[in-house]
């Protein structure tokens, strides 16, 4: 029952629109054939909306219209006035000589132009004077527009040569992101190969150890032990130096023979010991 009412209403107003948008076409159209239309509410609300648009516009044309009609009177009323004045003078424009003619009405045109409202000389001087003052704000208007065109130009310039210079970098880096791909898996493929050879030489390594505990290897012939030996070899030869230098000495002992060979004695058992020392450091080393 609602929606019945709803719809009945909803077709009551299309109605009135349509009669609304009806009167409003013939009275536009006159007795001419008025254009077909689609009659439904998106159309008569657009037909509505230019009705209202033409009609706000014909009420300002008709004021316009008016105030021409006001404005004419009133000149064609000051131009019987003036008329009149002239011909109680002698100087109606029958009487006046063609450039008299044309000077009044170039006069008329001028104050027109200058947008005054008599041809006073005092009228005149205020719209020049205005007319030159404008002349001044246009020319320093213009001025500022040139200097804030030639201000966007050289900014565009280097706006242009930034954009030039960011294109070849562009180009450049799109070029060199071509060669990254073939370079990436050639790394890749190299880093994969190094990869396995480290694995493989561990194993080798961890065999090659067990081989050797197998054998039964003294350990003393390792890499580190002969190292330590090396280093071992190289602290005994700097004591023996200094020994040998202390031995080089005895050899101008005094005359006392018995405390020189007491003296020289204990020098050869110490040097013997270091000898000692050092050949079973070397034969470590060889084995």
């Amino acid at each position: 029952m609602e929606m019945t009412r709803s719809s009945a209403d909803g077709q009551q107003d299309i109605a009135e629109k349509h009669k609304e948008v009806r009167d409003w076409l013939e009275k536009i159209y006159c007795d001419d054939a008025i254009p077909q239309y689609e009659i439904n509410e998106r159309t008569l609300e657009i037909l509505l909306e230019l009705k209202c648009k033409n009609e706000e516009r014909e009420s300002e044309a008709q004021i316009l219209i008016k105030d021409y009609q006001e404005k004419t009177e009133e000149y064609h009323a000051e131009g019987e006035r003036l008329s009149r004045i002239l011909q109680t003078v002698g100087l109606s424009t029958s009487n006046l000589s063609q450039s008299g003619n044309v000077s009044l009405r170039s006069l008329a045109k001028s104050a027109l132009t200058l947008g005054i409202k008599d041809a006073s000389v005092s009228s005149f001087y205020q719209a020049v004077t205005k007319l030159s003052t404008d002349s001044l704000d246009v020319e320093e208007e213009r001025m500022h527009d040139q200097k804030t065109i030639s201000q966007l130009f050289e900014r565009t310039k280097a706006t242009l040569i930034k954009v030039e210079t960011l294109k070849r970098t562009l180009e450049q880096v799109e070029e060199e992101a071509k060669a990254i791909p073939p370079e990436m898996d050639k790394k890749i493929r190299q880093s994969g190969f190094l990869q396995n050879k480290a694995k493989e030489y561990s194993k080798q390594m961890h065999q090659l150890k067990v081989d050797l505990e197998k054998n039964g290897v003294n350990p003393s012939i390792y890499h580190q032990s002969l190292v330590k030996l090396a280093e071992d070899l190289g602290n005994l030869q700097k004591k023996i130096a200094p020994l040998k230098s202390k031995l080089d000495s005895y050899h101008n002992l005094p005359p006392n023979i018995s405390l020189a060979r007491v003296k020289i004695e204990e020098t050869r058992r110490e040097l013997a010991t270091v000898e000692a020392e050092l050949s079973k450091s070397i034969d470590l080393m060889h084995l």
